[in-house]
C-alpha cells in the first residue's frame, strides 16, 4: 500500500456470532494494549458537516472520493483528544491524526471563525474548512469497541457494540445519559482493516461467521436520526 491507504470491509454480525468470534480470535491476534484488563474501550466521536450535510449525503450518494472530520475520545476522558481526517476512495481508507487541547476543542465548537494558523497540521485544515466551507459540529457518537490486532498484514479487527447517539448535541463532553440506540438489537459491527493483504488464517477465522459486507458509517447511521 502506498500513502498510508488501507483496506476496510465493514459487515454487520450478530451478537452471539460477536461471542464466537472474540473467543476465536483472542487465540489468533494479540488484543489492542490500550483496552487493559477489560478487552474493549468506549469510543465518542463528534463528527463534523455543513449545513447541507454534504458529508452525509456524499456518503449516501456513494461518492468514491470523501472525507470526514471528527474529533475523538476514549472511556469519555478528555485527558487525550484527537482530532482525526477519514479520507475514503472505495474499500481503501486513509486516517490522519493530530491531538488537540480542550481549548482547541471549545474553539472548533463554538467558533464560526476559528484561527489555527500558528498550528499548522490537521487543525489548521479543519479551522479552514470552518471557516470558508461552513463546517459545524453535527453529530455525537458513541460505541463499545472490542479490538484485535496483527503484524502480519498490519491486521486491525474490530467489534463495534452498542452504538449509540445524542440529537441535536455538539458537546465532547456532554452527558452520556440522553444516548439513544442506533442498530437493531443483537446488532455489531466487525471492521476489518490490512494494509496488502489479509493473513489466510485470519480470513479462515472469519470464513464461518454469517456477515453482510455493507458500506457501513457510523456517522451515517446516526445522522440518519436526525
Amino acid at each position: 500500500m502506498t500513502d498510508g491507504l488501507r483496506h476496510e470491509l465493514k459487515f454487520i454480525i450478530s451478537e452471539a456470532d460477536a461471542r464466537l468470534l472474540k473467543l476465536r480470535l483472542k487465540h489468533i491476534m494479540e488484543p489492542d494494549p490500550h483496552t487493559g484488563p477489560t478487552g474493549r474501550y468506549t469510543i465518542r466521536s463528534l463528527y463534523f458537516d455543513d449545513f447541507s450535510h454534504s458529508a452525509f449525503f456524499e456518503k449516501a450518494d456513494g461518492i468514491c472520493l470523501r472525507s470526514k472530520y471528527r474529533l475523538r475520545i476514549y472511556n469519555q476522558s478528555m485527558d487525550t483528544i484527537k482530532l482525526e481526517k477519514k479520507e475514503k476512495l472505495g474499500n481503501l481508507t486513509r486516517k490522519t491524526s493530530q491531538t488537540v487541547t480542550s481549548d482547541q476543542v471549545l474553539t472548533l465548537q463554538h467558533s464560526i471563525r476559528p484561527d489555527f494558523s500558528r498550528e499548522g497540521g490537521l487543525i489548521e485544515e479543519l479551522g479552514m474548512k470552518i471557516r470558508c466551507d461552513g463546517l459545524r459540529p453535527m453529530v455525537l457518537v458513541d460505541y463499545d469497541r472490542t479490538p484485535f490486532i496483527c503484524r502480519d498484514g498490519n491486521t486491525r479487527i474490530t467489534l463495534d457494540e452498542n452504538l449509540r447517539t445524542r440529537l441535536y448535541c455538539a458537546d465532547l463532553r456532554a452527558s452520556s445519559e440522553a444516548m439513544i440506540p442506533v442498530l437493531e438489537k443483537g446488532q455489531v459491527i466487525l471492521e476489518v482493516k490490512f494494509d496488502d493483504f489479509l493473513p489466510g488464517y485470519l480470513s479462515d477465522a472469519l470464513r464461518d461467521i454469517p456477515k453482510a459486507n455493507q458500506a457501513i458509517s457510523k456517522f451515517a447511521l446516526c445522522m440518519n436520526l436526525l
